[in-house]
């Protein structure tokens, strides 16, 4: 049995490996395993993880002229799209801004309602010890 592992005494040329991954997978997959099984067997003869080998793949699958098979995801949003996403996003900061501001006018009054509260307590205890003395 022929090892189809890579003479890893021999560095690969920078940017190949992922090409090479790619093809790796594809032929195991063109001859009838599934894509689980030939990224795991991948992964055993290059030693790297299954994961590696599975981002790799669709990563350069992507690149592929007819996606390498994988579904391509929408990543392009139309000028109106763009428009209507900012104008939502102004709207929600200028009402953020306006939250913020009636937080900020809350927290002033009950400052201003503590302060009262706590004169009147000094108040109280002046009064205390006035009656007490009496």
């Amino acid at each position: 049995m022929s090892d189809s592992r890579p003479d890893s005494s021999q560095p690969s040329a920078r940017g190949s490996i992922g090409p090479e991954t790619y093809a790796q997978v594809r032929r195991l997959i063109d001859r009838g395993m599934n894509k689980t099984e030939a990224f795991a067997q991948v992964a055993r003869e290059t030693g790297r993880s299954a994961a590696t080998v599975t981002t790799t793949y669709y990563r350069i699958a992507k690149r592929q002229p007819d996606g390498g098979g994988v579904r391509q995801s929408a990543r392009t949003t139309t000028r109106a799209a763009r428009k209507a996403g900012g104008a939502q996003a102004e709207r929600l900061a200028h009402d953020a801004r306006t939250a913020i501001d009636a937080l900020h006018k809350h927290v002033s009054a009950l400052e201003a309602q503590l302060e009262e509260l706590a004169a009147k307590s000094r108040e109280l205890d002046r009064l205390k010890k006035a009656i007490g003395k009496i």
